[in-house]
């Protein structure tokens, strides 16, 4: 009997090693697991305000499909459409000079949804050095402004909300010229 038992034994220990071995690749794998999950999880937990920059640069350094209009409002007015494999990614807008003032816009867009504009606006009253420029930027989240930049620097944003009838998100419904000079020429 005994020479029975020990056979048994050592094939007992032999398989609780190998299965704590198991356990051990296993409870490594599910670490790994872990780690790459949360990895994740602080990808989409990072800043918005970096995500958006990150998405920006993205659009604004791949190659794009382009849709360019022409048409005068005060005065000749340029718009372009870009999109990435079929999906609406930025408008830019060149109002030309008006008055004192030359102005342009982009709008970016991810899904849809408006997440950054970028306003340049240079001019001033005509007189001889008063030329001022001025560059504002709104990083959007949920149609909200989360971060508003005057030149560089945190201030009051001037529009903070985007609605549906803000030009930003009608501009995407329309896309031929006489609806998008009824959307910008007041």
């Amino acid at each position: 009997m005994k020479k029975l038992i020990i056979p048994f034994l050592s094939i007992l220990l032999i398989s609780c090693t190998n299965n704590e071995k198991q356990q051990t690749v296993v409870a490594e794998e599910k670490a790994i697991e872990t780690i790459k999950s949360g990895t994740k999880v602080i990808e989409l937990a990072t800043d918005p305000i970096d995500n958006i920059k990150q998405k920006v640069a993205e659009i604004n350094t791949i190659q794009l499909d382009q849709k360019h209009f022409e048409f005068t409002c005060d005065e000749l007015t340029k718009i372009d459409y870009y999109y990435n494999n079929g999906k609406l990614v930025k408008i830019s807008i060149d109002f030309g000079t008006v008055g004192d003032a030359y102005a342009k816009e982009d709008y970016y867009y991810e899904e849809g949804k408006l997440i950054f504009k970028y306003e340049f606006v240079e001019g001033g009253p005509a007189c001889e050095g008063c030329i001022t420029k001025n560059e504002y930027r709104s990083y959007i989240l949920n149609n909200k402004v989360i971060k508003y930049l005057k030149n560089k620097d945190a201030a009051a944003c001037r529009k903070c909300e985007f609605t549906a009838n803000s030009k930003e998100l009608r501009l995407i419904e329309t896309m031929n010229v006489a609806g998008i000079k009824g959307v910008l020429c007041r």
